[in-house]
């Protein structure tokens, strides 16, 4: 038997026994991945179809984050293969790492898709370890797309199955991950605690890489929170463990982290010379756009401390410039779809509740009603035995106070009812309002996925083609709610509009646009997005404003307007 064929052999017999174990990538050393991967490539031609599905699987596993679409592309074969084979854990797996794929890829409705099918699998299946992974990878998938209480919801689903798996690196990561999402809703003294009982964990396993990965957490919350002194501290005992492991992406990270915050000690010779070495280890990374655009955008933040415009506006186009390439319309598209079908399923459950709660109300109504009318029988008819001299003139007076109480109630209600439209119909507005504001904001920060197009393989440019034509076709008509939005301004501000033309018959009709969705407590981006112009017009139109309704720089804009 050939040397070859022996180390074909006790890979094989070593990815048999990963594949029953409860681990995944996020579990193993990164720096180690490589070598298996090479490994496996090398046995999979010389397999059976049925053992295939786990060697496909890992391989896939293996790709998220070197190259999320030769996950997509092994993980569909192990789909195909695991149904043909009624292999259901193989499929839950193929599944999760269909997620996986396209959610580093940014298609966050196809992810969401395949990440829920998963679910459905491995909850039937019962195995708490990949239950745990699925649902962390939904929680991620939510947290990736700003939606941080649901993200919240799954990762706190997945901490109480650690816990319950009583493993400390799964508990760790849990608590982790739940401070990301705290740092994110803005709390960082909240995320601290999650962080440092992460930490706590970790360290006892010796994890390198969640140590310095909790590490950079925990003095990015230091930052926020302007304790620079601990900043520096957690970032730069990061950067020691990065060192030593030899990550270089998350050592661009931390001496990044690290600059911003010697930035704002004004400590600017130290500053230049972290971005500098960050710079230099850019240029040794593949994939490094995203990277090259935070070092433009910092540079910029430095020069502007120092008071060099010119080289600051530099960095800042280059900054503009590679941000309009890194991003996709297509993908803010996925993205404003996730958002409009999450809004969608949390409006739906608001209108049930509130329709249970009218249908209650209604039938208490109608109790109340009935209980009345079966008193004012029963005391008609009492009076009507012992009066019968006064009984027509009390039945009279009784049957008009009767119907005067009900036209009163009648009318209450019918106003009340008109309220509650009038309620409606303004949240609607300002719903709207948002929309258009974040479709046209995603509009402005993608455009990547074309810009990802390789043009040195003709037959691969025709199938990537092909791919974003079935994968990013989406109807996204702006217009129309631009018009919807200024339609319903003029029916439900009517009142509003007739006042201040009537008071103020000098302002512009753009005055008076802006006037009225200012009223709407909308935020000066918002307005910005709606209207299609630059913030800075629309500050510029706040204050001209102002200065024609005759207001001083105390006076509150917005309750001026409320108040007319």
């Amino acid at each position: 038997m050939t040397k070859l064929t022996y180390v074909i052999l006790f890979t094989f017999m070593c990815l048999c026994f990963a594949t029953q174990a409860q681990t995944n990538i996020w579990d193993e050393n990164p720096a180690d991945s490589q070598l298996e991967l090479d490994s496996l490539l090398t046995v999979l031609p010389t397999v059976t179809r049925a053992d295939k599905i786990g060697l496909l699987n890992r391989i896939a596993e293996i790709y998220w984050s070197i190259n999320p679409d030769k996950t997509i592309e092994y993980a569909s074969e192990a789909l195909q293969l695991s149904k043909e084979f009624n292999q259901k854990e193989q499929e839950g797996l193929a599944l999760i790492n269909l997620c996986q794929g396209y959610l580093f890829n940014a298609i966050f409705d196809k992810a969401l898709q395949y990440g829920l099918q998963s679910l459905e699998i491995r909850k039937e299946i019962g195995n708490d370890y990949d239950l745990a992974f699925t649902l962390r990878t939904l929680g991620w998938l939510y947290y990736d797309i700003g939606y941080f209480d649901k993200a919240l919801e799954y990762h706190t689903e997945v901490l109480k199955i650690h816990e319950k798996i009583g493993s400390k690196q799964r508990i760790a990561y849990s608590y982790n991950s739940i401070g990301l999402i705290h740092e994110g809703k803005g709390d960082c003294n909240l995320a601290l605690s999650f962080f440092k009982k992460s930490l706590e964990l970790i360290e006892t396993l010796n994890n390198k890489d969640r140590i310095a990965e909790a590490m950079t957490n925990m003095g990015i919350c230091y930052r926020k929170i302007n304790d620079l002194g601990l900043a520096i501290k957690f970032l730069e005992s990061a950067l020691e463990i990065t060192n030593e492991i030899k990550f270089e992406h998350k050592k661009v990270y931390i001496l990044h982290e690290l600059s911003i915050v010697h930035l704002m000690l004004e400590n600017f010779d130290k500053a230049y010379a972290l971005l500098e070495e960050s710079r230099m280890i850019i240029q040794t990374i593949t994939n490094n756009k995203e990277l090259i655009l935070e070092n433009n955008k910092i540079m910029s933040d430095y020069y502007l401390a120092i008071h060099n415009y010119k080289e600051s506006f530099s960095y800042y186009k280059k900054y503009i410039e590679e941000s309009s390439k890194i991003f996709s319309s297509t993908e803010s598209e996925r993205l404003a779809e996730m958002r409009i079908l999450y809004e969608a399923e949390r409006r739906e459950n608001e209108i049930k509740l509130l329709e249970q709660e009218r249908h209650l109300e209604a039938q208490k109504r109608n109790f109340l009603l009935i209980g009345a009318l079966l008193l004012a029988i029963i005391a008609m008819l009492i009076i009507g035995g012992l009066w019968n001299n006064i009984k027509k003139k009390k039945a009279i007076y009784l049957q008009s106070h009767k119907l005067s109480k009900e036209k009163l109630k009648t009318q209450y209600l019918e106003r009340e009812n008109l309220e509650h439209k009038l309620e409606f119909r303004q949240k609607e507005l300002t719903n709207l309002a948002l929309f258009i504001s974040q479709r046209t904001s995603i509009y402005k920060d993608f455009t990547k996925s074309l810009k990802n197009l390789k043009f040195t393989d003709l037959k691969e440019l025709k199938k990537n083609i092909d791919s974003l034509i079935k994968e990013y076709t989406f109807k996204f008509d702006f217009n129309e709610d631009i018009q919807r939005f200024h339609a319903n301004i003029e029916n439900l501000q009517s009142d509003f509009l007739f006042k201040i033309k009537e008071e103020f018959p000098h302002l512009t009709d753009k005055d008076v646009q802006l006037a009225v969705q200012v009223k709407l407590k909308l935020s000066s981006k918002e307005i910005a997005n709606i209207n299609n112009i630059s913030l800075n017009s629309v500050e510029i139109g706040r204050h001209r404003l102002r200065k024609k309704l005759g207001l001083d720089q105390k006076d509150n804009l917005v309750n001026f307007l409320e108040n007319i």
